[in-house]
């Protein structure tokens, strides 16, 4: 029975594999494994045994036995994090949250730093295909993803040699058979632009990114949302920044872009939409040293709520997530895809919350 053991549990391996690529998470039973590979059932469960020992299954009373995504040895069992930073705004924590789920499951996290960039991004995918064994799965932000991607030909090799990719946030569009989990910012932004003209904010003006298609949407929700109340928006009311901009103000304080905002976008308006928390609270740097203060003399609705929110009394309405669910459900969908079953892309919806006003 030895040979035969020895046989089926790589028979059984193979099946897993073409399982994992057809979506389909469970094994054909004990009696269906008997057939196609004409063994006694006492040589299935045994081989069966071996691989539940060896986490490469599990085994569920009643039900049958699932596919885990984990190999024997753990040091494979690892999935890659590109991210465009590990220590400011929302990341610390967002990472963390992944890390945890990750480790629940047993699995490593590797965290990579792209700074927004493409030449880094590349060097960490050329990397990566040079690791063995390669990571079984990649979360990525993607990078500026309003441009077109030049390190498209590096993640399709990743997907040919069988790395499950998700995006996070921003995913690029040529890589359409990936999974994502990204913000719902159209609707997020309709939902504050509606707050404000509810408590008779007619005037608005917004400050969104312009390499990603996160500010996009959230300028596209701001507009639709005027439009609906028959309200006009000047091309100047919208002011724009970009990655450049905001790696300096990270890096060296210098806010000169907002500077520009306050002299040629806000004028003659009573509130702004933020693309995010990080914005406004530069902004309100700005405005302080202008001598214009907030809610007093205008209004701010931003996205995200994190610890940049110590100026929260000078903010009016914020939106975010429920706590940890971002990082959660990536790593939830992307182990699921790794271990065979179908997932489909999510939007994660907005909460609201009134400040002062």
């Amino acid at each position: 029975m030895s040979v035969k053991y020895k046989t089926l549990v790589e028979n059984l391996m193979e099946l897993i594999r073409e399982q994992v690529k057809k979506n389909i998470n469970k094994l054909p039973t004990e009696q269906d494994l008997c057939r196609r590979y004409n063994v006694s059932r006492q040589t299935v469960r045994c081989a069966l045994s071996l691989l539940e020992k060896d986490g490469i299954i599990e085994k569920r009373k009643g039900s049958g036995s699932y596919i885990t995504g984990r190999s024997k040895d753990p040091s494979l069992n690892t999935a890659a994090i590109l991210i465009s930073s590990d220590d400011a705004y929302i990341y610390p924590a967002l990472l963390e949250d992944m890390r945890h789920a990750l480790s629940d499951e047993h699995f490593n996290a590797k965290i990579y730093v792209t700074d927004n960039c493409f030449y880094t991004e590349r060097a960490i995918l050329s990397d990566l295909l040079k690791t063995s064994p390669l990571p079984k799965g990649l979360i990525v932000e993607g990078i500026k993803n309003i441009l077109p991607n030049p390190n498209l030909d590096l993640y399709r090799r990743l997907q040919k040699k069988g790395v499950v990719i998700l995006f996070l946030n921003n995913e690029y569009p040529e890589l359409s058979d990936c999974i994502s989990v990204k913000d719902a910012d159209s609707d997020g932004s309709l939902l504050l632009t509606e707050q404000l003209i509810k408590y008779g904010h007619t005037s608005i003006a917004g400050i969104f990114k312009i390499d990603d298609k996160q500010g996009i949407n959230r300028f596209r929700g701001f507009m639709d949302c005027m439009r609906l109340h028959d309200l006009s928006v000047l091309d100047s009311r919208i002011g724009w920044f970009d990655t450049t901009s905001l790696h300096r103000a990270r890096n060296n304080h210098d806010t000169a872009f907002l500077r520009d905002k306050i002299k040629y976008t806000l004028p003659g308006c009573s509130a702004v939409i933020c693309h995010n928390n990080e914005i406004a609270y530069w902004l309100l740097k700005e405005l302080e040293t202008a001598g214009i203060t907030s809610p007093d003399d205008i209004v701010i609705a931003a996205f995200d709520r994190t610890y940049l929110t110590t100026l929260e009394n000078s903010l009016s309405f914020t939106l975010s997530h429920p706590h940890h669910e971002k990082g959660t459900q990536a790593v939830t969908m992307l182990l699921n895809k790794i271990k065979g079953l179908p997932q489909t892309s999510v939007e994660i919806p907005w909460e609201l919350h009134k400040h002062s006003i």
